[in-house]
């Protein structure tokens, strides 16, 4: 058979794991990649090839960023294909390119359809607790994350998980689902399951304002929201002035405590203890606004100062 002729779209490394399978299929040939545009990254604000643009580069493929795709349609249309495939791409793909392939556009998208559409579905998956999560390829439509969708595939989200963990599982996840089911679709093999409308849920782009904890909250679900935010984010909370971010943290319950929630309890050789609304908090990384991310049991350790047992977030 001849080649499946694919224009890929993605970001993050996420959609980068993507592509590299698609470049390593034999009966595929990546005719074009297209990004968002790079980014300024770090304290120094050095602009950086985003993870796809990489990969692209690495493998010789044309690829092209613009800041609206549709301004790209010209070109675009100039590179004949069956599928546009995309992963984490990060824009809203017009009708008017969807309807260029000559077999489907389809994106690899993170959560169980109809469940999480929009562009943070594996962060919400875990901050509402949920014991697993998944890869839907589904058909692209004007309607965000509406499409039909040809297959999916479940996995569990464990006590250890972050967003971290979970991306990198979902990437490896979704290498394996294009790999097998793309040849699938292009064949006719797999017919589109419709999307049950009543069971729709979303999980729009998280603010700023969305990463500070709520200490008036269950421990268990500031212990989600903590997890759901690392490695970035990474959720925050402050103490006066002073901003803190906390990355890891677990559950404890001791003795219920008459204390105002976000009240530290203790410091010790384990890390800082937090009422909440419940039980407490054990926070295990911490890092304060202009310096590095810590283990939080260096406030015993080495005597650091800026909190004290008494003192209360926000």
């Amino acid at each position: 058979m001849d080649k499946i002729k694919v224009i890929f779209c993605g970001t993050p490394q996420i959609g980068a794991s993507i592509l590299e399978t698609l470049i390593k299929m034999k009966n595929v040939e990546v005719k074009l990649v297209i990004s968002q545009p790079d980014r300024p990254v770090g304290r120094k604000k050095e602009l950086m090839p985003t993870p796809v643009k990489q990969v692209a580069i690495k493998n010789n493929l044309k690829v092209i960023q613009p800041i609206k795709i549709l301004e790209a349609f010209d070109e675009i249309r100039q590179y004949e294909c069956d599928f546009i495939v995309t992963c984490a791409y990060g824009q809203f793909v017009p009708t008017k390119i969807l309807e260029l392939p000559k077999i489907d556009s389809i994106n690899i998208h993170g959560s169980l359809l109809p469940k999480y559409r929009g562009g943070a579905p594996i962060q919400y998956a875990i901050k509402n607790g949920d014991s697993q999560t998944g890869i839907s390829i589904m058909k692209m439509v004007k309607k965000m994350d509406a499409g039909d969708y040809y297959i999916q595939e479940a996995i569990k989200i464990t006590d250890e998980d972050n967003s971290g963990t979970m991306f990198e599982k979902l990437a490896v996840l979704g290498q394996k689902m294009i790999k097998e089911n793309l040849i699938k679709i292009y064949n006719n093999e797999l017919v589109p399951i419709p999307q049950v409308e009543e069971e729709v849920t979303f999980s729009k782009n998280i603010t700023t304002e969305e990463e500070k904890i709520n200490w008036n909250d269950s421990a268990i679900n500031i212990w989600n929201h903590i997890r759901s935010l690392a490695p970035r984010p990474i959720a925050h909370t402050f103490k006066g002035q002073e901003r803190y971010k906390i990355e890891k943290a677990k559950v404890i319950n001791q003795k219920v405590i008459n204390q105002k929630p976000g009240t530290i309890l203790d410091i010790n050789n384990e890390g800082i203890i937090v009422q909440t609304l419940d039980q407490q908090i054990l926070i295990l990384l911490i890092q304060r606004t202009g310096k590095k991310m810590i283990e939080a049991n260096n406030y015993k350790l080495n005597n650091l100062n800026d909190l004290k047992i008494g003192d209360c977030f926000e």
